[in-house]
């Protein structure tokens, strides 16, 4: 049953991290708060469901669970008046989504990392970690970094996001040149990676070759007249 309640945990991180952290996200505009309930979420997941058994929709309770860790994560951030817009933010996005499909925010939050006010150096990385969930030492040895060095700027990134309020959806059609090149980046970065085990015995590399393929699809699909994306 352990065992069994491992391998949905991890399918589910192979196959939807980038999807949870992205919904997540979407409204509080908190990553690394995000990250953090999702981290404990896995946790009590792997916890309940040896005793349990996986749920039907594993991404779903995921969803639910991490939702009420960002409440209390807040609650205990925050004391007073001064927490309730935020606690009232979260609230209404767990009741109004508690058995609803996750949608594919994926690309969305791509762009997201993308934005102008990030430091561009650090853009494609950001999507690595967030979106595809690499850690930071396979993301370091992309960019010829140290690990401690690309840990730093990510949290750095984070920061930024949180405290400028970025939104994390598709920009307006003017808007998506200047953060495709980022996005592409990092799709090639991705692939490349998925690549390191050409015999395909892997099934995270080999997943997430196939994830980049699709995100690159619905790239070119959101811009089909740039030549960048079509490549």
């Amino acid at each position: 049953m352990e065992g069994d309640a491992q391998h949905t945990a991890e399918a589910v991180a192979r196959r939807s991290y980038g999807k949870l952290v992205a919904f997540l996200a979407a409204r509080t505009r908190d990553v690394a708060a995000a990250e953090d309930a999702l981290s404990e979420a896995f946790a009590s997941a792997l916890s309940e469901w040896p005793r349990t058994g996986a749920p039907d929709n594993p991404e779903a309770w995921l969803m639910t669970v991490a939702r009420r860790k960002l409440i209390d994560a807040s609650r205990r951030r925050k004391t007073g008046a001064g927490a309730e817009p935020q606690l009232q933010l979260i609230a209404e996005e767990l009741g109004a989504s508690e058995t609803m499909d996750i949608p594919d925010q994926r690309l969305a939050l791509m762009f997201a990392c993308a934005h102008p006010a990030i430091e561009e150096s650090v853009r494609a990385p950001l999507i690595l970690q967030v979106v595809l969930g690499l850690n930071a030492e396979t993301i370091a040895s992309s960019f010829l970094t140290s690990p401690a060095a690309m840990s730093k700027r990510l949290v750095r990134a984070k920061e930024k996001i949180r405290q400028a309020g970025i939104p994390f959806e598709v920009p307006g059609r003017e808007d998506l040149p200047t953060r495709l090149s980022a996005v592409l980046d990092a799709i090639y970065a991705a692939f490349t990676e998925g690549w390191t085990d050409p015999a395909g015995t892997d099934a995270a590399r080999r997943d997430l070759t196939g994830e980049v393929l699709f995100l690159a699809h619905l790239a070119t699909e959101l811009m089909p007249d740039e030549p960048e994306a079509l490549r």
